[in-house]
C-alpha cells in the first residue's frame, strides 16, 4: 500500500503519546508508590486491594477488641485476686477465732477484722473498666452490691442446697429481765442464710421439688419469729433455735438474722437431700451495702412488674470469624449469695451475742436477797456460765467457717482459673491477630505498592525511548515536498 507523509506523521505522534503517556505513568507510580491510581488501570489489582484492605482493616478492630478485652479481664483478675487473699485472711482469722483458749472477748476483736475484710470484698465487686461494672452481667450500669440505698422492692427467688445447711450451736440471749429464770441457751441448730434480713413471705413461701416429674413440690410452713423470742406459739413454744423440736414440715425464719432453721428430720430427708429447697420472698427497700437483687437473683421489680433474670449474663467480644470469648465473670460466681450470707451472718451473730453487764447481773442477784460473798459468787456464776456457752457456740462457729471458707475458697479459684485460662487464649489470639496484620499488610504491599527500582529502571528507559521517539519524528516532520522533486 502506498504510505504517505501524513500517515507517517500520524503515526509518529501516536507513537510519542504512547511514550509519553507510559513515561508520565510511571512518574505517576514512582511518586505514589503505588501501581495503580484508579480501578480500570488494572481491575484484577483493585478487586485484590479492596479484600486486602477490607482484612487489614477487620483485624485491627479485632486488636482494638482484643486490648479492650484484656484491659477488662486484667481489672477482673485483680478483683479476683484481692478476693482470694481477703477470703484467705478471713480463713486465718477464723483459724485463730476457733482456738479453744481465746475468751469471748477476744473472738469479737477478731470479728472486728473480719468486718472489714468483709466490707472490701463488697467493694471489690463494685470494681469498673470505662465506667462499666465489669461483675455485672449484661446490666454494666448496675453495682453488684449497693452503694446507697434504694427503697424499691422486689420477689426474689433463692435456692439452696443441702450442702448450704450449716449445723451448729446458736446462742439465744434472753432479755435483761428474765436473766435468772431464763439463763442464756445453746442449740443445736441447721441453718440456712438468705441474702437479706426482715423479708416478707405473704407473697412467697419455701418449698421442696418433688422426687419424681410430674409431681407437686412439698410445701413448707414459714413460721416468723425475732431474734429474742424464746419460742414458736404455732409450735408449742419450741424455740426457735431448737432444730431438734422443731416439727417436719416446719421452718423459722429469724426476721433480723435472716436464718432459716430447719427441722432435723426435712434435713435429712430424701427430697430435700436430692432436690434441695426453693424460697420465694418479697424484700421491700434495700439497704446500702446489700447485694443487688438485679445482679444475683431471678426477681421481678414489685412495681413495674418486670422480670429480671441473671442467667448466661456473659459479655463476649469478637475476635474472627466465629472466635468469641467471653470477656466478663459474674459477681455470683465469686461473692456468691451464700458467702455473702455467711460472713454477714457471722458479723451479725458477734454483734448480737455480748456479756451481760456484771453491775446489772449483780443488781439482779441482789433482788432476790442475796448479799456479801452470796452475791457475788453468784454473780461470777452466772458470768462465767454465759462466758462458757457463749465461747462454746463461737468456737463452733468460727471452726463452720473455716469449712465454709474452703469451699468458697474452692469455688472462687476455679472461676479464677477459668478467667486466667481466657486470658491465655486472648494472648494466644493476640499473637494471632498480630501475625496476621502483618501477612496482610505483605500481601497488600506486594498487591499495591510499586517495585522502586523497577520502576526508576522503567523509566529511565521510557524517556530514552521517548526522546528517541522525538529524535525520529523531527526527521520526519522536517522532510518537504521538495525532498520529493
Amino acid at each position: 500500500m502506498r504510505i504517505t507523509n501524513m500517515m507517517m506523521a500520524n503515526t509518529m505522534l501516536l507513537n510519542i503519546s504512547r511514550n509519553m503517556r507510559y513515561v508520565d505513568n510511571l512518574y505517576t507510580q514512582i511518586a505514589t508508590a503505588k501501581k495503580i491510581q484508579v480501578p480500570s488501570d488494572d481491575p484484577i489489582t483493585a478487586a485484590r486491594a479492596l479484600k486486602f484492605r477490607s482484612a487489614v482493616s477487620d483485624t485491627g478492630q479485632f486488636q482494638r477488641n482484643a486490648s479492650q478485652a484484656l484491659a477488662w479481664m486484667n481489672i477482673t483478675e485483680s478483683a479476683y485476686n484481692n478476693v482470694v487473699g481477703i477470703v484467705r485472711s478471713i480463713r486465718d482469722r477464723c483459724v485463730q477465732a476457733a482456738n479453744g483458749t481465746l475468751t469471748a472477748e477476744d473472738r469479737q476483736a477478731i470479728s472486728a477484722q473480719v468486718k472489714q475484710m468483709f466490707g472490701q470484698i463488697a467493694a471489690e465487686m463494685n470494681v469498673t473498666y470505662a465506667g462499666r461494672y465489669t461483675f455485672s452481667g449484661y446490666r454494666t450500669d448496675e453495682p453488684p452490691v449497693l452503694d446507697r440505698s434504694t427503697p424499691a422492692g422486689f420477689n426474689i427467688n433463692q435456692s439452696f442446697s443441702p450442702d448450704d445447711v450449716e449445723v451448729t450451736k446458736s446462742y439465744q440471749k434472753p432479755v435483761s429481765g428474765s436473766l435468772l429464770t431464763d439463763p442464756a441457751s445453746v442449740y443445736n441448730t441447721r441453718l440456712l442464710k438468705l441474702a437479706y434480713q426482715n423479708v416478707d413471705f405473704t407473697g412467697g413461701g419455701i418449698s421442696v421439688p418433688p422426687l419424681t416429674i410430674p409431681g407437686a413440690p412439698r410445701a413448707l410452713y414459714v413460721h416468723t419469729v425475732n431474734a429474742t423470742d424464746g419460742g414458736v406459739p404455732a409450735l408449742g413454744g419450741v424455740n426457735p433455735y431448737d432444730s431438734a423440736n422443731i416439727p417436719a414440715g416446719n421452718i423459722v425464719y429469724i426476721q433480723q438474722t435472716g436464718e432459716l432453721v430447719m427441722s432435723d428430720a426435712d434435713a435429712v430427708s430424701a427430697d430435700f437431700v436430692q432436690n434441695g429447697l426453693r424460697v420465694n420472698y418479697d424484700k421491700i427497700g434495700i439497704a446500702q451495702g446489700e447485694l443487688n437483687p438485679l445482679v444475683y437473683f431471678s426477681c421481678t421489680d414489685l412495681s413495674t412488674g418486670i422480670g429480671y433474670n441473671m442467667l448466661e449474663q456473659h459479655v463476649a467480644y469478637e475476635f474472627g470469624v466465629n472466635t468469641r470469648v467471653d470477656i466478663n465473670s459474674l459477681a455470683a460466681d465469686v461473692l456468691t449469695d451464700k458467702l455473702y450470707a455467711d460472713l454477714n451472718n457471722l458479723c451479725k451473730l458477734l454483734d448480737r451475742v455480748t456479756i451481760s453487764d456484771e453491775q446489772q447481773v449483780t443488781e439482779l442477784y441482789k433482788s432476790q436477797g442475796m448479799i456479801g460473798d452470796v452475791l457475788a459468787n453468784a454473780t461470777q456464776r452466772h458470768l462465767a456460765d454465759e462466758k462458757a456457752r457463749l465461747s462454746e457456740v463461737l468456737h463452733n462457729r468460727f471452726n463452720n467457717m473455716l469449712e465454709m471458707c474452703d469451699r468458697h475458697m474452692s469455688v472462687i479459684s476455679r472461676m479464677q482459673a477459668d478467667l486466667g485460662a481466657r486470658i491465655n487464649r486472648l494472648d494466644l489470639i493476640v499473637t494471632r491477630l498480630d501475625q496476621e496484620e502483618g501477612s496482610y499488610k505483605q500481601l497488600m504491599s506486594d498487591n499495591e505498592d510499586v517495585d522502586m527500582m523497577r520502576a526508576i529502571m522503567l523509566k529511565s528507559n521510557a524517556e530514552a525511548v521517548y526522546q528517541a521517539s522525538l529524535k525520529a519524528g523531527a526527521s520526519i516532520i522536517q522532510m518537504t515536498l521538495s525532498s520529493f522533486i
